[in-house]
């Protein structure tokens, strides 16, 4: 893979998931601490940004940095960031379910 490609696929990617997360250019700009223009070149692929500026760009989009550089096909559907985040959402859920059961079962005792 050449640097040109390379270049277009991460501008096309950071473009993908941020139009996937229905995210702005400007939410995106507040959430990687980077400026419109500086994101806008990125792109458009006039500038590629330094590992630093990578790794905002995924945190912000909530995937792994990895993943800005990879072709569409062979992103997996499972990361661990993605499974970590489900994990979270799910425990919590779980937790309430629990709680609510725990106080219904204590009413009928009542």
């Amino acid at each position: 893979m050449t640097s040109q490609e390379l270049s277009f696929l991460y501008s096309s990617n950071i473009r993908r998931f941020r139009k996937e997360k229905n995210l702005s250019q400007e939410k995106l700009v507040e959430l990687s601490n980077i400026s419109t223009a500086y994101l806008s070149e990125i792109e458009t692929q006039k500038k590629n940004g330094t590992f630093e500026t990578l790794t905002s760009i995924a945190n912000a989009l909530q995937v792994e940095p990895y993943e800005l550089l990879l072709p569409p096909e062979k992103l997996k559907i499972y990361n661990s960031k993605r499974t970590e985040n489900l994990m979270k959402k799910l425990r919590t859920n779980f937790t309430q379910m629990l709680a609510t059961l725990e106080e219904f079962l204590q009413e009928k005792k009542e």
